[in-house]
């Protein structure tokens, strides 16, 4: 026994997969996957253990969010999900930069029928330090230090999920890193996501949509199009 614990003890750690890798879709895809039966144990019942892991991340190329005045205080805005409200519910919520006690303390005062004392218990809050305009979700993978302290502030046993503002390759490499689900879509399916593609998925099943067109491509296209709508149907109102 003591020969294999050492042999196991000498064996190295394994890597986490190259991002972007296939090794990393499949296994965030397996995780994905797995989301489906926390979901359906743990979201219809308010009184269940879980933990949240909320990144309000906007994953938004540099040079525009380095003209967003203020851009790291948007992420302040998912303190308002109040999921505290679950009594038994833990939320770790990071952060660029610190988030102010006293904003912390006004989201805490929304609680229906919970105290601040009792709410502050499952908040555990966790910065990077950095204001730059990098993405939030990139410092992070940046530390991995700050990354294996979000891992041990989920209480043992505790189902976990991420809830991200966006959700990109950075995201899905994150979720593999820290090895939980993301309460949102596979990032190889944005282009899914658009309104065009959305239209055109609800028709596939059968679903009614407004009247419209997909796939608009330039400003002759938006000109003309509501003009073709009502020789479509000329029964068709502007509201």
């Amino acid at each position: 026994m003591t020969e294999i614990l050492k042999a196991q003890s000498a064996s190295p750690l394994k890597a986490d997969p190259a991002s972007g890798s296939m090794e990393e879709v499949l296994l965030f895809r397996k995780l994905q996957h797995s989301f489906h039966r926390q979901f359906r144990k743990v979201f219809p019942d308010k009184l269940a253990a879980k933990s949240v892991v909320i990144i309000p991340s906007m994953t938004l190329d540099q040079e525009i969010l380095a003209k967003v005045s203020g851009h790291v205080h948007y992420e302040e805005r998912l303190l308002c999900l109040l999921l505290l409200r679950m009594p038994r519910t833990h939320v770790v919520f990071v952060t660029s930069m610190p988030v102010d006690p006293v904003i912390i303390d006004y989201y805490l005062h929304l609680l229906p029928g919970i105290t601040r004392h009792h709410a502050l218990q499952r908040l555990t809050m966790l910065s990077c330090y950095d204001a730059s305009p990098k993405s939030l979700t990139e410092k992070i993978l940046d530390r991995p230090r700050l990354i294996e302290r979000i891992k041990k502030s989920i209480p043992a046993g505790n189902p976990a999920h991420l809830a991200c503002f966006t959700v990109t390759t950075f995201e899905r490499t994150l979720a593999v890193k820290l090895d939980m689900p993301i309460y949102g879509t596979d990032p190889d399916l944005y282009e899914m996501g658009n309104k065009s593609n959305s239209r055109k998925i609800f028709k596939q099943c059968g679903l009614n949509v407004p009247e419209g067109f997909e796939d608009l491509k330039n400003e002759e296209d938006i000109i003309t199009s509501p003009p073709e709508l009502k020789i479509n149907n000329p029964a068709i109102e502007k509201r």
